[in-house]
This record gives C-alpha cells, structure tokens and sequence, in this order.
C-alpha cells in the first residue's frame, strides 16, 4: 500500500515539475494581440494583399492604351533581280540598295476597348479590396474562437491541476482513518481511484491546450514549437453589440458588408465590359503613324524622309450584329453575378439570427450556469468539512468535486460562446475587424 502511494506521489509530483519545465516555452497572449497578428501575420490575408497589389498594376496596364509606341533604330533594303514597276511592268537585272536611319510614333487608340477597360479594372481592383477585407474577417474571427477555446481548455487543466491536489489531500486523509481503523479499505481505493480519473484528464486537458494552441499559432504564422497561454485572468462577458433591433432591415447589414460590396464591384466591371458591344460599336479606332528618317542608298548622301499616316475606322463586327454573342455572355454574367448577390442576402439574414438566438441562449446558460457554480461551490465546501468529521461517505466528496469542475465549465463555455457569438454578429452587421 506505501509502494502504491509513493507511485502516486511521484507522479504527481513529476506531473508538476514537467509543466514548471515548460514555462520556459510559454507565450503569454491575449485578445488584443490575437486581433492585432491575426491581421498582420495571416498567410491567407497576406495572399488577398499580394492580389489586390496584382490588380492596381493591372489598372495601371490598362491606363496605356491611349500611349503610342516610340520606334528609333537603322532599317536596311537590298534588292537583286526583277522588279515590278507601278504600271505593273517588269524591270529585270534591278538592284536596289536601301538605308532608313531614324524614328517614328506609332499609336492606336481604341477608345471603345481602352475607356471601359480601364473601367473594368478599376472595379476589379475595388472587389479585390473589399473580398480581402471580408477574408481578413473570417480569419480574425477564427483567430477569436481557437482564442476562447484556448482559454476554456487553460481554466479547465487548471481546475483540474487544483483537483488533483484535493484529491491527493482527501486520499491521505481517508488513508490515515483506514491506519485508525474508522473507515473501510475500499474507501481508500475509491478515492485513488478517482484520483488516476482526475489525472487521466488532465493529461487529456493538456492535450486539448496544445491543439488549441497549435491551430492559434497556424493563423497566427507563428513559426515556433511554444505554447500560447492566455494571460487573461478569467473570461468575462463583452458587450460589442448592444441594442440591435428586430426592425432593423437585413437589407442595411447586407449593403454595409464587404463581401455584397466586392460583388457589386463584380457587376460593375462585367457591366463596364458589356459596353464595349454596345454603346462601344460607335466608337471608332484611330491609327496614326509619323516616321521620320534619313533615307538613302548605301554610301551615297542621305535626304529626308517624313511621312503621316493616319486613320480614323470604325469596326462593324458581323457577328456580333447577327448572334450577338459577346452581348449574351455579359448579360448571362450580370445575371449571375444579382443571383449570387440575392443569395448572400439569404446567408446575411441567417448569419444575423443565428448569432442574436446563440448570444440570447448563452446569456442563459450564463445565468444558470452562475447559480450553479456558486451552488456547487458551497456544497464542495461543506462535504469537504463533513469529511473531516467523517460524517460523509468519500463518494459524495468526489461527486462534489466533479459537479464543482462541471459547473464552472459550464459557465466559462457559456461566457465563452456568449462573446464569440458578441463578435459574429458584429461582422454580420456588416462592421470589420
């Protein structure tokens, strides 16, 4: 029975000294700091920045179509044989040998393409914005609820650190009235058997901390082995949304939304293109083109050689005259894009009631589960004082303290849901992290 004891106590002693040993791999974080690296650090929220950089450069590209192209450099014409004269005759044994030294502009300015291409790009690079600031709020909000989680599991592991020390304390103290011969022997073995039941979760609670902790430090880009440990002393319940209002139309959320305003911008820049086949097909292409050179044969004196050449043409695609099909790609895209903004005003109004009907049932579950705690606590107290007068039986102890740790998860769950649901409804408000 002493071998038995001295195992016990050296495992909880070694279980004690191992988490002291990992103090040093610790990184202390809270929820300002989550906010603050989730944003910053985010592979993910890096990649839409990297695409947004990607789309104002494509403006930019677009933006040149109204610039012409410089040409500066010699051009060389050697010619040997039959020639063909502009009446169409044949002038035979010809040698024609030919120097252009110089430069010219040549530019092309198609204004149905290059005016609502530039459009176009413009309201990509918007949906770009916006798309990257809906993302970076589905990471943060990630970020929030691993964050929580961290904490109910860090709580938990502590509740049950402290429970394994009652439960060693109450085992010696049963085990010194079985020496004294006032309690039976099978009190002492259900009370170490509760023990290795409250060690084995703990282990398990340690478990759950450094999954917690490991998906925080994946969205948070921290390229470390360490474990997150929240410095919040306990969770408390955050008011971030107060007095919303049934009457308040879904219609507001979903207009205030980065999402609806990235598609917007979709349908805007699918428009800004159709035009090009509509209002576009009056818009005519000028071409103009001024070389200036010194022209001469080969080792002879050089003249001048300058020429305009310029155009001013209108393209009338047949096609799309008789099938029109660019027309009905664009409109079947336009249409796409109003179905897919109806759509997100059903998940808008879903993710709006869900967030007020889970924030309404945890504050209460907050409040019984408050009842509960400080129920559970009292009674843990008293059976504790009536074991030590041996006027309890050792299972209604455990049954105490099982109930204690129960209920104060269940109060740091429910505070826990209640703020995570607090930040949903926030961003399904249409506000941003």
């Amino acid at each position: 029975m002493k071998a038995h004891k001295i195992i016990l106590t050296i495992s909880y002693w070694l279980l004690a000294i191992g988490c002291l040993a990992q103090q040093s791999k610790k990184i202390p974080i809270n929820l300002p700091t989550i906010l603050k690296l989730a944003g910053a650090n985010n592979l993910t929220i890096k990649q839409y920045e990297l695409q947004y950089e990607l789309s104002v450069a494509q403006i930019d590209k677009a933006k040149e179509w109204f610039l012409p192209t410089l040409s500066v450099g010699p051009t060389m014409h050697y010619l040997s044989g039959a020639v063909m004269q502009t009446n169409g005759s044949i002038l035979n044994d010809a040698t024609q040998k030919e120097l252009w030294l110089g430069g010219g502009i040549v530019g092309t300015l198609d204004f149905k393409n290059g005016i609502y291409n530039v459009m176009a790009k413009k309201q990509q690079s918007a949906a770009v914005e916006f798309n990257n600031q809906a993302q970076r709020n589905i990471i943060i909000l990630e970020a929030i609820s691993d964050y929580y989680d961290l904490m109910v599991a860090q709580f938990n592991y502590n509740q049950l650190f402290n429970l394994l020390g009652q439960s060693d304390t109450l085992s010696q103290q049963i085990k010194v009235q079985v020496d004294a011969g006032i309690r039976y022997q099978s009190e002492y073995l259900l009370a170490q058997s509760n023990y290795n039941h409250i060690y084995f979760e703990l282990t398990d609670a340690q478990v759950q901390m450094r999954k917690k902790s490991d998906a925080l430090l994946s969205i948070l880009n921290i390229d470390t082995n360490a474990l997150l440990i929240s410095s919040d002393t306990g969770i408390a319940p955050m008011q971030i949304v107060s007095g919303f209002a049934d009457t308040v139309l879904t219609s507001q959320y979903v207009q205030n939304r980065p999402e609806y305003k990235s598609m917007q911008a979709e349908l805007n820049s699918v428009q800004a293109e159709k035009k090009s086949t509509t209002v576009g097909l009056l818009m005519p292409k000028l071409e103009v083109a001024t070389p200036d050179a010194m022209l001469g044969t080969f080792g002879e004196p050089y003249n001048n050689s300058y020429r305009l050449d310029a155009g001013l043409l209108w393209d009338i695609p047949i096609g799309r005259i008789i099938y029109k099909g660019d027309l009905k790609t664009y409109n079947a895209e336009i249409n796409m894009e109003q179905n897919d903004m109806q759509q997100f005003g059903n998940v808008v109004h879903q993710q709006v009631t869900d967030a007020r009907a889970q924030i309404e049932l945890s504050a209460e579950q907050m409040n019984f589960s408050r009842q509960s705690l400080a129920q559970s606590n009292k009674a843990l107290e008293q059976s504790i004082e009536r074991e030590k007068l041996g006027t309890v039986q050792p299972f209604e102890v455990f049954q105490s303290e099982q109930f204690y740790v129960q209920a104060e998860n269940d109060y740091l769950k429910a505070v826990s849901d209640y703020n995570k649901a607090q930040y949903q409804l926030y961003v399904a408000m249409g506000n941003n992290l």
